[in-house]
């Protein structure tokens, strides 16, 4: 009868010995090996010197495994001295790739999500226009949708766009599912905010027209109004994306808020004080000339 020692010879059973339940130690391995492999990929050249550095060796062989043993220190140091050895290797876009592929799903079927939600909102937009007793209040709840669809959608596409490093914003971590959760969040947040006192009837008309086109349709509409009509719908997904043009946005309306409320801008206030100094500094000059007569 073949013992345990004769499979793990033959390597039908894994040797207990190479197993690891320490769950920290082993996603550092597992780093590793993604860095290792990541570093063939792109072909990077390596000297002969450094390659005894950057070899697994007998790490290659552990797995992780709730019964088997803690990693020594011995394997601690392996698998920090030849991760950072690695990571000297690689570029800045280098490590920006790297980094990149550790994006979490997320960000990929989340904005297809909120996609179909906003063409399920316009769909049932023109049910409600069909129906004959459903109450009307139903199409803003139905816009409250489309507010917070877009402005979701905007947030995922700067998310996405960061991802593909089209647009790079060094503060964002696109690793952290908690970030890329409240990022998303604060776009359909801003879409529904910022959007909700404006579009509500450009939305109602563009329902119409898609529902019946044939009825509602304004052939002799100009450009301009096309445009409005158009910057007004796609205004939430505008407010979701830039968080830039948001806190613009909400800096004027205070500022609208403090002059409302009697308070001066900081801007009529730094003139006053800019136009006080220039003011003064002829009478210091002759303050100055008179002193020096005296003397």
């Amino acid at each position: 009868m073949a013992t345990d020692q004769d499979l793990v010879d033959v390597g039908k059973v894994p040797d207990r010995a190479l197993a690891i339940k320490d769950e920290t130690f082993y996603r550092y391995l597992s780093r590793l090996k993604q860095l290792q492999e990541f570093l063939y990929q792109q072909a990077v050249p390596i000297d002969s010197s450094d390659a005894d550095a950057l070899a697994m060796g007998d790490l290659s062989g552990l797995y992780f495994h709730p019964d088997g043993r803690m990693a020594t220190f011995d394997e601690w140091t392996k698998v920090e001295k030849r991760t950072q050895a690695i990571f000297r290797f690689f570029s800045p876009a280098m490590r920006r790739k790297f980094l990149m592929g550790g994006t979490p799903w997320l960000a990929a079927w989340l904005p297809l999500y909120f996609l179909g939600l906003a063409v399920f909102s316009l769909v049932f937009a023109m049910i409600i226009m069909n129906a004959i007793d459903w109450p009307e209040y139903l199409l803003f709840v139905d816009y409250l949708v489309w507010l917070v669809s877009l402005g979701a959608i905007g947030a995922s596409a700067y998310i996405g766009m960061n991802a593909l490093s089209i647009q790079d914003d060094i503060t964002f971590d696109l690793t952290n599912v908690r970030l890329m959760s409240l990022r998303i969040a604060l776009g359909a947040l801003f879409g529904v905010v910022l959007s909700l006192p404006f579009g509500f009837p450009e939305f109602v008309k563009f329902c119409k027209v898609a529902w019946k086109p044939s009825v509602f349709y304004d052939q002799n509409a100009g450009a301009t109004t096309i445009a409005e009509q158009a910057a007004f719908l796609l205004l939430p997904f505008i407010f979701g994306f830039s968080t830039s043009l948001v806190i613009l946005v909400l800096t004027q309306l205070a500022d609208a808020v403090q002059t409302f409320l009697g308070r001066r801008p900081n801007v009529e206030q730094s003139s006053l004080l800019g136009s006080n100094k220039a003011s003064s500094a002829p009478t210091t000059a002759a303050n100055l000339n008179s002193g020096s007569g005296l003397r």
